[in-house]
């Protein structure tokens, strides 16, 4: 599997800085001694499930701080048993002036955007969301539902000012905007021991 997908062009769009499926939705696939060949699901996974599943795989019990954490072994699914939860992700980073939460819950994706109006889609009817359903009378049921489920894991206004709060921290501490703008672009991702390297823009390091 893989942390994320490309836009690559879809909306006019590049990179990773979506909740759409081009950008957020990866497959995730098991192999190995007792994994069922052929099985398939559509349920919605995270990252956050690996963690359990490598434990079950090799039969390590969870430590005691560790038992509390959000992820379920993926062993159940792949014997063909949904999981019937909902899959959560954010993201704060590259590209984006807000938060934005998304959650997956059968067929049917709610992302909020903090400070913006929010979309629902109906992945099942619509897998390429071009359907926006969140002001759909027919869909408020839904919509609910959906919200209800991101407020049961954070909230995002809260969760959007500490993170905007932890990004000036960071900047601060590498010598403010300006320095960090003016150093150039970030163009490799060091090894142990070796220093990061920036690139200004007529291409000299």
């Amino acid at each position: 599997t893989s942390d994320h997908g490309e836009s690559m062009g879809r909306r006019g769009l590049w990179g990773k800085f979506t909740l759409y499926e081009e950008s957020a939705a990866v497959p995730l696939i098991l192999a190995g001694p007792e994994v069922p060949i052929g099985q398939s699901t559509n349920d919605p996974v995270t990252l956050v499930d690996c963690h359990p599943t490598i434990l079950e795989a090799v039969g390590v019990e969870a430590e005691s701080g560790d038992t509390d954490l959000p992820g379920r072994s993926l062993w159940s699914i792949a014997g063909g048993e949904p999981l019937g939860r909902a899959a959560f992700s954010e993201y704060h980073a590259v590209g984006t002036t807000r938060g934005s939460f998304m959650i997956r819950h059968g067929a049917h994706k709610y992302i909020h955007y903090v400070g913006e109006e929010p979309q629902l889609f109906d992945l099942a009817a619509d897998p390429f969301e071009t359907i926006d359903l969140a002001h759909d009378p027919n869909s408020v049921e839904i919509r609910e539902r959906m919200e209800a489920l991101l407020a049961e894991i954070l909230d995002p206004d809260e969760v959007d000012a500490r993170a905007k709060a932890d990004q000036a921290a960071l900047v601060s501490s590498h010598g403010g905007r300006e320095a960090v703008l003016s150093r150039g672009t970030f163009v490799n991702s060091p090894v142990p021991g070796e220093e990061p390297r920036f690139e200004s823009g007529d291409g000299h390091q």
